[in-house]
């Protein structure tokens, strides 16, 4: 069984505000300000949203989203928006741990070669980092997203004077307040972290089923 996490980007102009069935969400203000159903939200600022919304004012927002759907049945409405989905294996009738966070990097930071207790999307928003993800070695700019299962090996390093990434991670309801972090080794668990991460919540939700509202 399988849910679906899902990434969109919007922007949103003066005077003509979006609005959205319920689904949790967590609305990450990339630029400009936002009201998300009358919470202000200023650039750089994220929350979690369970309800219908209607985002007002002038931005760009990624929104990380879950939903009962696989990513297969994406509505035709949000294949315009996305930036990056994928399907995860939590049960879609349990309760689901939603994690969001900012992960910063400063200068010259590389992190020990680990794991992950559950599956995420990350979306750098500054600076450039090179991620080492099971035998694949990609460069990330700011605008790129990728998933990580967690069960693949990850190496990140950065290459800019400072780099950040907002994630979202759908996580086993076990995992309520703990890391997810699994260092890759005993070697490996013995190197400095080299990030400063900032988490947003850590919410336990309820996902919609197939076509719920």
């Amino acid at each position: 069984m399988t849910i679906g996490l899902f990434l969109f980007e919007d922007v949103v102009e003066a005077g003509r505000p979006l609005a959205w069935r319920a689904a949790p969400r967590a609305i990450f203000v990339r630029s400009g300000s936002v009201a998300v159903s009358g919470q202000q939200l200023a650039a750089e600022a994220c929350a979690l949203f369970e309800g219908a919304v209607e985002v007002a004012g002038a931005g760009e927002i990624w929104t990380f989203e879950l939903s009962g759907a696989p990513v297969a049945d994406m509505a035709e409405a949000d294949r315009t928006r996305v930036v990056l989905a994928h399907d995860v294996d939590l049960d879609p009738s349990a309760p689901v741990l939603f994690r969001a966070d900012r992960v910063n990097f400063p200068a010259g930071a590389v992190t020990p070669r680990h794991g992950h207790k559950g599956a995420g999307i990350r979306r750098l928003v500054h600076g450039r980092l090179m991620a080492e993800i099971g035998a694949e070695v990609r460069r990330i700019d700011p605008g790129t997203a990728w998933f990580e299962t967690g069960r693949d090996p990850v190496v990140g390093r950065n290459l800019a004077p400072a780099s950040a990434f907002v994630r979202a991670l759908a996580l086993d309801p076990a995992l309520k307040g703990l890391p997810t972090f699994i260092p890759w080794s005993e070697e490996e668990a013995a190197k400095p972290r080299g990030t400063r991460p900032a988490q947003f919540f850590d919410v336990l939700v309820r996902v919609p089923p197939p076509g719920g509202s």
